[in-house]
């Protein structure tokens, strides 16, 4: 009896805690921001703080950031070895943001024909093109590894590729997240 007393009062500090320490934040930054700008209403400090950030980033964005990122992606563009890294790194990134189509096609690839077993990848290449005498019928699927941003690339035979019908954000994060989001029904 006293090991579920026990189980029961963890299990209730891992539900109240999060909102406890949630509420706790919220309450301190509306007090203190509130006595740096001063005002008869709460919460208008805290409004008036974050309107002024968000046009200083709007302003800012549009005088500082865009013309210096251009000039800096222009020399990167240009530099021979530099420009495989960054146009890589730039172009993977826009495909993990969704700026990029590049993860659209979210699937299950069986990684030998005698095995049950299946990674989740988004096809990237359909026609493998780029690589010049690919075989035909082949595909690159891309899976990304769990709890990091890092992944592998496979070419494997179409018929090994089953789509998937979640929505490709949602799917990447489940993999990034090593697939700890969501119910457990085992």
């Amino acid at each position: 009896m006293k090991n579920k007393l026990f189980n029961y009062f963890i299990q209730g500090l891992l539900f109240t805690t999060p909102l406890a320490l949630t509420g706790y934040v919220l309450f301190w930054a509306l007090s203190t921001l509130d006595s740096i700008l001063p005002f008869d209403f709460p919460g208008l400090g805290l409004l008036t703080l974050l309107v002024s950030i968000t046009l200083i980033g709007f302003l800012g964005n549009f005088v500082v950031k865009n013309p210096l990122v251009k000039l800096l992606d222009g020399l990167l563009e240009k530099l021979p070895l530099v420009k495989l890294v960054y146009s890589s790194t730039k172009d993977v990134m826009k495909s993990l943001t969704g700026k990029k189509k590049g993860f659209e096609f979210a699937v299950l690839v069986r990684m030998s024909p005698n095995n049950d077993v299946r990674k989740v990848g988004f096809v990237t290449d359909d026609t493998l093109k780029e690589l010049g005498n690919a075989p035909e019928g082949f595909v690159m699927v891309y899976v990304p590894l769990a709890l990091t941003i890092m992944g592998e690339m496979f070419i494997v035979p179409s018929s090994y590729v089953e789509p998937l019908s979640g929505k490709t954000g949602d799917i990447m994060k489940y993999i990034i997240a090593g697939g700890v989001v969501g119910q457990s029904n085992l």
